[in-house]
């Protein structure tokens, strides 16, 4: 299954509209998200670094939610990437498992949870997004966020397409804005590295049913350590009969 299951307090409400609020600000919608891109990246890959720069230039494209996950399976060879983790890898074999790729490599990226392509080929990636964009498909899935004072509110509604799947899952995912790393060792010995929308967690809010699915989240508690900007994305995302990451329906993304 991808993901894992939300840790913290969150107020679920499976119907109704959103009491209105004056504090209402920063609204963002996946009706004019075109694609989602996943890049699957680490500090400790030589080949990592011209990918790292394409997933940057993509960030600044708003009908782009650009998501950089750093994987841990190469922090043995003499450089430990701080912003690896183990669910960042897991998202990956699960792809690897969706996909029928046989394997997980670096850089690689996923294009709308359908395509695999090397993510130093930015002219691969951006055809991937032509031919996948979500704003040409007749799903009727949408996805908001709102920061409303000091929580963020999150919905995700539509009619579902027909699926032998499991149920959709609507998905959390938060990152830093932009992160420098001064690397001493390993394959990258001696470079600076950026790192944009540098994932720090993901997981899941819960399944949807094709009903109105609202979740409440203290900003706060999505902020970053040491005063880094960041922000989040919400990303509707089919799921195959194996408990696998399918094809994403839906997704938006917003800056604290």
């Amino acid at each position: 299954m991808i993901g894992r299951v939300l840790a913290f307090v969150v107020a679920i409400v499976m119907a109704g509209p959103t009491p209105p609020s004056s504090a209402e600000e920063h609204p963002a919608s996946s009706r004019s998200v075109r694609g989602v891109v996943e890049l699957f990246t680490s500090q400790g890959c030589s080949s990592c670094p011209p990918a790292d720069r394409i997933l940057g230039r993509l960030a600044k494209d708003p009908e782009i939610v650009a998501l950089s996950y750093h994987v841990d399976y190469w922090n043995y060879i003499g450089w430990s990437d701080p912003l690896a983790t183990r669910a960042n890898t897991d998202r990956q074999r699960a792809y690897s498992r969706a996909l029928g790729t046989g394997t997980i490599y670096t850089p690689q990226v996923v294009v709308n949870g359908q395509r695999d392509v090397v993510g130093s080929r930015e002219d691969e990636i951006r055809k991937a997004l032509d031919e996948t964009a979500l704003t040409e498909r007749k799903t009727n899935v949408s996805v908001d966020l709102t920061v409303h004072g000091d929580r963020l509110h999150i919905s995700a509604d539509g009619v579902p397409p027909s699926t032998t799947g499991k149920p959709p899952v609507l998905m959390l995912i938060t990152y830093d804005e932009k992160v420098e790393t001064v690397v001493d060792k390993g394959e990258n010995k001696g470079l600076t590295l950026y790192s944009v929308h540098a994932v720090r967690d993901w997981r899941i809010l819960g399944m949807w049913d094709g009903k109105t699915l609202s979740v409440d989240i203290p900003v706060s508690s999505m902020q970053g350590a040491n005063g880094r900007k960041g922000g989040c994305a919400a990303v509707l995302q089919s799921v195959t009969a194996a408990g696998a990451p399918g094809p994403i329906l839906a997704a938006a993304a917003i800056d604290f």
